[in-house]
């Protein structure tokens, strides 16, 4: 079964477009069948993929909205093994002009990602840095949030406004864990703020943290995933061992799936850069 999570913050500059896109990434390094949407308007994951932006022509996620093509259509292949991408576009802010209906139809995307379901194990979604029609149209269509947030004084402030919201929401995807990003354990202000959202948001909070680190900015700066800029640095790591948590994997997991798609592609199976436990 596919399982598909969007990724939300009501602020940026929390990494969490680098984080969506380096999750991707690990799960398609471990050989599940990814699926990237982009459905914020500055398409900065898109950007990072075509190293500036989808060639004139091509379909996105605005012309799959529009429903100017079948979803199957505007699917673009990465040049990564099992990583795909629906396009982000600079349009997306304009779509209710193009079509006043999508205002009112918040199902049209879920109708989307249902199309393509059967074709991945895993979609995630980045979301715009608000909650506005674009990201309720998301919330509508996918099971479960990831909040990424940094541990500064005003991220409890934005928790306490996004995860009541969240838990309000009956029919639509419910908060799956708060990743705390470019977290820093020697300093006591983060230490603090770490606790403060541990015991306001108990057993909603990853365990795993993603520690700061200039190589995740130098990965996106070159456009790489943090796996292949710098496999053995500890951005790496975290990642890899966060999405073990966030998505529910186990090593024996991971090596079975590397397994099946060798034999079911007749190719000698490649290894998995797997993590047992968390390094920290």
């Amino acid at each position: 079964m596919t399982k598909s999570f969007s990724f939300l913050s009501k602020k940026g500059g929390v990494g969490k477009t680098t984080f969506c896109l380096n999750c991707a990434h690990a799960l398609a390094f471990s050989k599940f069948r990814t699926l990237l949407v982009d459905m914020d308007g500055q398409a900065n994951l898109t950007r990072h993929l075509f190293k500036g932006g989808v060639p004139a022509g091509l379909p996105d996620v605005s012309t799959a909205l529009l429903r100017r093509c079948a979803p199957k259509e505007a699917i673009l292949t990465t040049g990564y093994d099992n990583l795909d991408l629906l396009a982000g576009s600079t349009t997306l802010d304009d779509l209710p002009i193009l079509d006043p209906r999508l205002m009112r139809e918040p199902a049209r995307f879920k109708l989307i990602l249902q199309e393509l379901a059967e074709d991945y194990d895993f979609i995630l979604v980045d979301c715009p840095p608000i909650v506005n029609w674009l990201t309720r149209m998301v919330l509508f269509a996918v099971q479960g949030v990831i909040v990424p947030i940094q541990a500064e004084p005003y991220a409890l402030q934005g928790l306490q406004d996004l995860v009541p919201m969240l838990d309000k929401l009956t029919a639509t995807a419910q908060l799956h864990k708060i990743v705390v990003n470019m977290y820093r354990s020697n300093t006591q202000l983060h230490q603090n703020i770490l606790r403060e959202i541990v015991e306001a948001f108990p057993g909603r909070l990853a365990k795993q943290t993603v520690r700061q680190t200039i190589q995740l900015a130098e990965a996106a700066r070159a456009g790489l995933s943090i796996f292949e800029y710098a496999p053995s640095s500890i951005g790496a790591l975290d990642l890899y061992a966060l999405c073990f948590e966030l998505f529910e994997l186990s090593p024996e997991q991971v090596k079975a799936n590397v397994l099946a798609r060798a034999e079911a592609t007749a190719q000698p199976p490649a290894e998995a850069p797997l993590i047992e436990e968390s390094p920290v």
